[in-house]
């Protein structure tokens, strides 16, 4: 089976990291990694690799019927895990759609992945074989698969000095070989990089990268263990899928 992580940017003047893994119910390995500008080159990608069953995991909104606010699947992620500053951002289409030309980008990639015989649906059976995509979002997924108490904070922001991200960048990379259920090997060389010897540009391009491995993972990681996911919100408004703590189930944030 195949996994697939996208971390798509909202502009199409802007990279997205793209990644696949290969696993099964005993474990799996990283196959491919990189970044890619445009839409086309994206699904090229996804064609190449995704022969037969595969799961889609994108990090951007993918339903956006709302034209300003935010989304149910903000709030209830927003309910759930603001305590681990992993609250998500407001999505709506006059935001997004200032991004891309008044098109919600999220959107038009599912349209051009039902063309490649995908269907968008984040309800996953444990072991099934199918080709779905669906929405996801790294931060509360980390807190939930890394078991941390606040989120990790590698990506750019004021007062976080290089070599703090780069530690952060380090963890990130030690929590992600550590996962166990399932296992994930990476031997890919540019994960593996000296990250010190790159360049702000190259850096971003590895943010990009290292995030789509791990939405690949999320995809992985929902395929063995759909009990210890939820669907945040539904079809109709918006959603997230998500891993969650045992303790967050049955609360009433989750649609």
């Amino acid at each position: 089976m195949l996994f697939i992580g996208i971390d798509l940017a909202w502009s199409v003047k802007n990279n997205s990291g793209i990644a696949a893994i290969k696993g099964d119910e005993r474990g799996g390995s990283l196959v491919y990694a990189d970044v890619a500008l445009s839409d086309e080159q994206i699904l090229e990608f996804v064609s190449k690799y995704a022969t037969n069953g595969a799961l889609v995991a994108v990090d951007a909104p993918l339903i956006v019927p709302n034209q300003s606010g935010r989304r149910v699947a903000e709030r209830i992620v927003g309910d759930l895990f603001r305590r681990y500053d992993a609250g998500a951002h407001p999505s709506n289409r006059i935001r997004l759609g200032a991004w891309s030309n008044g098109k919600i980008r999220g959107e038009e990639l599912v349209s051009g992945l039902k063309g490649l015989g995908f269907s968008h649906n984040p309800v996953v059976k444990r072991f099934e074989m199918s080709r779905k995509v669906f929405e996801v979002y790294p931060h509360p997924s980390m807190v939930v698969l890394f078991n941390l108490n606040k989120i990790l904070r590698y990506k750019a922001k004021p007062k976080r000095s290089l070599e703090f991200r780069i530690k952060e960048f380090d963890r990130y990379k030690s929590l992600l070989k550590g996962l166990k259920n399932p296992v994930l090997k990476i031997k890919d060389k540019r994960i593996n990089a000296d990250l010190g010897k790159m360049t702000i540009t190259e850096l971003k391009g590895y943010e990009d990268m290292l995030d789509a491995v791990f939405c690949a993972y999320i995809a992985y990681y929902y395929w063995v263990n759909p009990d210890r996911c939820a669907v945040l919100g539904n079809m109709k408004d918006g959603y997230i899928m998500t891993p969650i703590f045992d303790h967050m189930k049955g609360n009433q944030s989750i649609l």
